[in-house]
């Protein structure tokens, strides 16, 4: 096959653009890029709303049945000693939601690429948020007394967030696939 029969080296690009909808900027290694200002703010708002959706679940039951301790949001909160805050409820509150709204967002819009499943690519949230839900366990863990009724109420919750960041995204900008 001679060189003129064989695709330029923008046409993956160009073949990349149609099928997500998303543009593509190339390096000088060919990777493909399609993180924007766009898909960056659409993941903060979809965080924001994910946040909103989960919390009827996450903190309702297990208030009711005397899972939730209070005690594991102000150990979060330790983190503010880094700035000479002291922990308390509030600053951990604030981590959480700092958390669920910027940290996890900014994190999904890289990982999130490269999760399954293909198609929809806004269930990768459901993807993402299993993987962050091990984490929150660990966390938040109440006790071994609250153990399978917390780990269903935490994975369920952790689900509707995933599902609503990968679904606002999608639906503002999308959710990238990054080709190398």
């Amino acid at each position: 096959m001679s060189g003129a029969d064989e695709p330029g080296p923008d046409a993956s690009a160009e073949q990349a653009e149609a099928v997500s909808g998303a543009p593509v900027d190339r390096d000088e290694l060919g990777a493909e890029l399609d993180i924007t200002l766009r898909v960056v703010l659409s993941a903060f708002v979809g965080g924001a709303v994910g946040l909103v959706a989960m919390v009827p679940i996450l903190f309702v039951p297990p208030f009711f049945f005397d899972l939730f301790r209070a005690e594991a949001l102000v150990d979060v909160a330790e983190l503010g000693r880094v700035l000479g805050l002291e922990p308390n409820l509030l600053l951990g509150v604030l981590v959480f939601v700092a958390g669920g709204t910027i940290a996890l967002p900014l994190l999904f819009v890289v990982a999130g690429a490269f999760l399954p499943p293909r198609q929809p690519r806004a269930a990768r949230g459901i993807t993402f948020a299993t993987i962050m839900w091990t984490g929150f366990v660990l966390a938040f863990w109440p006790g071994e007394y609250a153990g399978v009724l917390f780990l269903g109420l935490s994975l369920a919750a952790h689900w509707v967030y995933g599902y609503v960041l990968g679904s606002v995204m999608q639906r503002l900008a999308y959710v990238p696939q990054h080709s190398v």
